[in-house]
Formats: structure tokens, sequence, C-alpha cells
């Protein structure tokens, strides 16, 4: 009996122990935050900033002059945006590209709450500066899909793309750690389905149809918790393929000339 006992203790021990790893190690496996990885030059770019409280926020402004709509991008979890830059420089769209909090030059510490609440900021904030009479459209990639989402329940805008899109991050941490308590051990959610009542009517989604990062049944999920009829494109490849790759690309193109 003690053998036994002595047994359930070591098992309750190791446990409790990996909870904890999973509350004290969410920072670090839902964040990544990076360095400047180059700064753009050229006349299709200019610095921007916003300040918020006492952390500057950086980025850029990407074909300024541009007739098109006003576009902000919302990254991954490990996206430094400026490699981006000459991406949407392709693009007829003025797109506004500001690091989160913690990546790049911008500052700070990321969290689930500052970076929703810093995404509405700069939307609020930066539309005004770059296009107040343009159509605005969000367009947000994995994290970033429900970062984009709840900003667009706090702005009105004309328009939304995502790019592998989620319910939210608990969703996915319970399906990637079903033995743990998710629930009271999780610091740092995500929760898109709080946007759905206010999400614009144009809507453009687009998720792998083999993605081991965000589950493809996640992101069909989200798709039934939609009010609208969005315009759907799967595709093959990784949960990284390149935004420029033909596929999305073609995709994302077409949206913005509809907007």
């Amino acid at each position: 009996m003690e053998t036994w006992l002595r047994l359930a203790a070591v098992a309750l021990a190791a446990y409790v122990g990996v909870c904890l790893l999973l509350y004290l190690l969410q920072d670090w496996m839902i964040f990544f935050p990076r360095s400047l990885a180059n700064e753009p030059t050229g006349a299709h770019v200019e610095r921007t900033s916003l300040q918020r409280g006492d952390v500057t926020l950086r980025g850029w402004v990407v074909n300024r002059h541009s007739e098109g709509p006003l576009l902000f991008y919302f990254g991954g979890n490990a996206e430094e945006v400026s490699g981006l830059v000459d991406v949407f420089a392709r693009l007829d769209a003025v797109t506004v590209l500001v690091n989160y909090r913690g990546y790049g030059t911008s500052e700070g510490k990321p969290s689930a709450a500052r970076l929703i609440e810093d995404a509405a900021a700069v939307v609020g904030g930066l539309r005004h500066r770059f296009g107040a009479d343009r159509p605005v459209v969000l367009f947000g990639r994995s994290l970033g899909s429900g970062i984009a989402a709840l900003a667009a329940r706090a702005e009105s805008i004309d328009g939304l793309i995502l790019l592998s899109p989620y319910r939210s991050i608990e969703r996915i941490a319970k399906r990637r750690f079903p033995f743990a308590p998710v629930g009271w051990l999780l610091r740092h959610n995500i929760d898109a389905t709080l946007a759905i009542d206010a999400l614009p009517e144009r809507i453009l989604v687009l998720y792998a149809t083999s993605d081991s990062v965000v589950p493809t049944d996640e992101s069909r999920a989200f798709l039934r918790e939609l009010k609208s009829d969005p315009q759907v494109v799967t595709f093959d490849g990784p949960h990284n393929v390149p935004l420029e790759a033909p596929q999305l690309w073609r995709a994302i193109e077409g949206f913005l000339r509809q907007i």
C-alpha cells in the first residue's frame, strides 16, 4: 500500500510540475519576439510610429501615395514585419506594418491583452494619418488573425482578410495539452469569436488543408461561426507559406480590388 501511495505522490508531483511549466513558459510558447531584420529603404516606404503610454510602437507605411485602400497587417507570433515591406509594395494599397510590442524596434513586452489593445490603437490612430477617406481593410495572419478580428470590433472597417484563423488560443491549447487544466493556466487568450457580430460583411479567409500549427479543423470551426458568407480559399502547403505564393497572392489582390 505504501508503495502505491509513493507512486501516486510521484505521479501527482510530476503532473503538477508539468502544469507549472506550462503556466510559466506560456509567454515563450505563444510569443516569439524577433529583432529588426533589416531597415527597409526606398521611395515606396517611410517610417511610422505610435505612442502607447510609455511604449513606442514602430513600423512602416508602404505606398503612401497609392490610390487603393488602407491596409493594416497583423502578423504571426514570430513575424517581424520589416521583411514584408517589399512584398506589400506590390499591392495597389497603402499598407501599414507596425511591429508588435517587443518585436523589431517596438518597445515593451508582448501579452495578449496588450497586443489586442495596441492593434485597435494602431488602426484608430493611423487611419486618419494615412487615409481617413479610404476604405480600411485589416489583414491578420495566424496569431494576428484573432488580433485583427478583435481590432475590427473596436474600429469600423470595410474588409477583413484572415490567414490561418482560429476561434481562440484556449481552444488550440486544449487540443495540444488535453491533460492540463488549460482554462486555469492560460494567461494569454485571444478569442476571435467575441468579435463575430462586429465583423464586416466582406471577409476573405485563407487556410491550409493540412495545417499542424493552427489545425485545419480549427479554421473550419471559425468559419462556421461567421454570420456572413466569406470568400474562402484553401491551399496545400505548410503553415508558414510565403504571402507571395500564387495561391494566396492572387486571392489577396482580387479581394482588395473589390473593396
